[in-house]
C-alpha cells in the first residue's frame, strides 16, 4: 500500500500560506509565527509560484548578510529560495518518494502542484506520517493474510 500526497493533503487543512515576493521579511516572520508554520510559498503579483521562504532562509541568510531581518528594506525575494532551486512534488507522488527527496536534499517543506496550480505544502512530518501509515496498513494486511490465507475468518 502506498500513501499518495493527495491523501495527505486531504487529511490536512486545505490552506496554502503564501506571501508576495515584495513583502518585507519581517512580515513573513510575523505570518509564520501567527500560523505556527515553518515556511511560506512566495508568489508574484500574478500569484505565480516564484519560490519559498523558510525559517532556515531567514535565519541563515540574514546571519550571512550580517543584516537584521527587521530592517524595513529587506524583501522576501532577497532571502527566499527561488523557483530555480525549488523542489516541488506532484499530487500523485507517494509519501515515500517525497520523504526520500526531502532526506536526500536536506529540505523540510515541499510545495505540491497539480499541473501548474499550487494545491498544498508537505512538511517532513507529513511525509513521514504518510509513509508510516502505509507501512502500518501493509503490516496489518500481511498479519491477517498469515493468520487466514484463504480469506475465511475463522478466528474470533
Amino acid at each position: 500500500m502506498k500513501t499518495l500526497v493527495s491523501e495527505i493533503l486531504d487529511q490536512k487543512r486545505k490552506v496554502v500560506y503564501t506571501i508576495n515576493e515584495n513583502a518585507r521579511v519581517y512580515k513573513a516572520v510575523k505570518k509564520m509565527h501567527e500560523y505556527r508554520i515553518g515556511s511560506l510559498l512566495v508568489v508574484n503579483s500574478e500569484e505565480n509560484l516564484v519560490g519559498i521562504i523558510t525559517e532556515r532562509d531567514i535565519l541563515y541568510k540574514c546571519y550571512q548578510s550580517n543584516e537584521a531581518m527587521t530592517k524595513s528594506h529587506v524583501k522576501v525575494k532577497e532571502r527566499m529560495t527561488s523557483s530555480e532551486n525549488l523542489f516541488v512534488g506532484k499530487i500523485d507522488d507517494t509519501a515515500t518518494s517525497i520523504m526520500n527527496l526531502m532526506v536526500n536534499k536536506n529540505i523540510r517543506h515541499i510545495p505540491i502542484l497539480d499541473g501548474e496550480t499550487i494545491v498544498g505544502m508537505i512538511s517532513m512530518g507529513d511525509a513521514l506520517k504518510g509513509a508510516l501509515d502505509a507501512r502500518e496498513l501493509e503490516a496489518k494486511m500481511l498479519r491477517e493474510h498469515i493468520k487466514n490465507p484463504f480469506g475465511v475468518h475463522i478466528y474470533k
